[in-house]
């Protein structure tokens, strides 16, 4: 979770399903929280960083509508994609740790990110990623 998280929201729950499946299958990220002031413009932006060992690449995968939050909401946010785009990359080079990296954008510029650790491994030929919320110790 990026520093700028603690200042705008503070989350209370994260769950992302599914985990421990396919790298590019499906996912949804739910999240609660509550907001420490109004944001309006909000638009939610979902991406996945492929971590090389000379580079780092973002995968646009979804955003959400935009929608505002007040001051001292408890507040939810659900956002799906239809998975992670890897063709072009080889599979070396996603099997790796990666970030999923949820964004809030107010009014086009990051007021949140919010970072998930994303493990990827080989199965039997196919790459499976497991997710971490970062609420988790």
């Amino acid at each position: 979770m990026a520093d700028a998280t603690a200042d705008a929201i503070e989350l209370t729950a994260v769950t992302v399903e599914p985990s421990d499946c396919p790298l590019g299958a499906p996912l949804t990220v739910k999240m609660k929280f509550k907001t420490s002031r109004a944001i309006s413009k909000a638009v939610w932006d979902m991406k996945y960083m492929v971590d090389m060992a000379s580079k780092r690449k973002l995968i646009a995968m979804c955003q959400s509508p935009e929608t505002s939050y007040a001051a001292g909401a408890e507040c939810s946010m659900e956002l799906s994609s239809s998975g992670i785009d890897t063709s072009g990359f080889k599979p070396h080079h996603l099997a790796n740790a990666g970030l999923l990296v949820l964004t809030l954008l107010e009014d086009g510029k990051e007021a949140v990110a919010v970072n998930m650790v994303t493990q990827v491994t080989t199965k039997d030929g196919e790459l499976i990623r497991t997710i971490y919320s970062p609420l988790e110790e």
